[in-house]
């Protein structure tokens, strides 16, 4: 075989292997999303929690750990727990949804009712609205790790366990 015809089929193989690579993997982005959409929709939205089991690896990962809670597939479905309990009319809605490679970036606003104890905070009735990014990252279609960042302390401010700025308690200043 002559070195051109070795070069050229060389070449041809790489091409080949690049572009089933790449559809290979914009297929598992796809997927990816698609889990992530479902993730909001039925376990954050209408409180199917089975599906955790279907979304998320044994080994999952949590990276946005709350006080107590551990950082693993229970620990996730003890939050989702905690949420669906204390805000039953929980609604987020994706703003934003990214995904390269083998993670997705979502941007989310995460909307309630506090009717119910939230962490150490008893049932206030009073509203939230909470912006909020995730990235998790998949391996074979399943989610095994999770960042998530949230403006929790508007959260708590809408909550009034924080006062707003502006709105805090004046101090009492001796008489002089």
């Amino acid at each position: 075989m002559s070195t051109t015809r070795i070069i050229f089929t060389f070449c041809l193989i790489t091409a080949v292997l690049c572009i089933c690579t790449t559809s290979f993997a914009a297929g598992d982005e796809e997927k990816n999303t698609a889990a992530v959409r479902r993730f909001y929709d039925e376990v954050m939205n209408k409180g199917n929690l089975k599906v955790i089991d279907e979304l998320i690896d044994p080994k999952y990962v949590e990276h946005y750990v709350a006080p107590g809670i551990s950082a693993d597939k229970a620990g996730l479905t003890k939050i989702m727990e905690m949420y669906r309990t204390a805000f039953p009319d929980l609604q987020v809605t994706v703003e934003d949804i990214i995904a390269k490679g083998d993670k997705v970036w979502v941007y989310t606003i995460m909307r309630g009712t506090q009717k119910g104890d939230f962490m150490d905070i008893k049932a206030t009735g009073k509203k939230i609205e909470v912006k909020g990014v995730d990235i998790v990252r998949f391996v074979n279609g399943k989610a095994v790790e999770h960042w998530g960042v949230n403006d929790d302390l508007t959260m708590m401010q809408q909550l009034g366990v924080i006062p707003m700025p502006g709105h805090e308690h004046p101090q009492e200043h001796p008489k002089q």
